[in-house]
């Protein structure tokens, strides 16, 4: 099944789903990272691994999960002078031969050469690029879906609620309105004498 599946613990992507070959590779070693980062030692590790290594199994993975105590590094590195970079995010398809980053990266080396006044901004050094998953087919109708029927909740909830509360023993002084919000009260008031 190439699209994400529900299991009782998590959520996982299937190894033959339609994702970035780096990112099918790296969700064993991330689920692995994780679980050894949260669990204080190897028998807290192997007593919450198995849902996991359940749902790795599932999915198409052969990678078994091995605590790894995280590595405590004290090295005082120096500090790096961060670049301001910008992202180029094209969505990600197996089915698309073509090598979009190649092909944007080659047309920004031609649209901005060396000598361009705006090559100091945008150049192969500060744009980068990573492919962006979208939602496949199946949760996009999923999440329509779900929209359109909660609007019509609402309207089925406004057309149910009722507009009065008043015993049937006395009459609505408001005709049947009186459980209306933002209503102005107005009243004449005269006076029998003059000062």
């Amino acid at each position: 099944m190439p699209y994400m599946k529900q299991n009782n613990t998590s959520l996982y992507v299937h190894r033959e789903s339609n994702h970035p070959p780096s990112i099918i590779k790296n969700i064993p070693k991330a689920v692995n990272r994780r679980l050894s980062t949260i669990s204080s030692n190897d028998a807290v590790f192997d007593a919450a691994a198995p849902p996991y290594q359940e749902a790795l199994t599932k999915s198409g993975y052969q990678h078994q999960l091995r605590y790894e105590p995280p590595s405590r590094n004290n090295n005082n590195e120096k500090r790096k002078r961060k670049r301001n970079i910008t992202w180029f995010n094209p969505p990600y398809s197996a089915n698309v031969a073509t090598n979009v980053g190649k092909k944007f990266l080659n047309l920004l080396e031609k649209c901005f050469p060396p000598g361009h006044q705006l090559r100091k901004i945008l150049n192969r050094n500060t744009v980068k690029i990573s492919y962006s998953c979208m939602p496949n087919v199946h949760q996009i109708i999923t999440s329509h879906n779900k929209s359109i029927l909660r609007a019509e909740k609402t309207a089925d909830r406004a057309r149910n609620t009722r507009s009065c509360n008043c015993r049937k023993d006395n009459p609505c002084p408001l005709e049947g309105n009186c459980l209306a919000s933002g209503i102005i009260y107005q009243a004449l008031v005269t006076r029998q004498d003059t000062l």
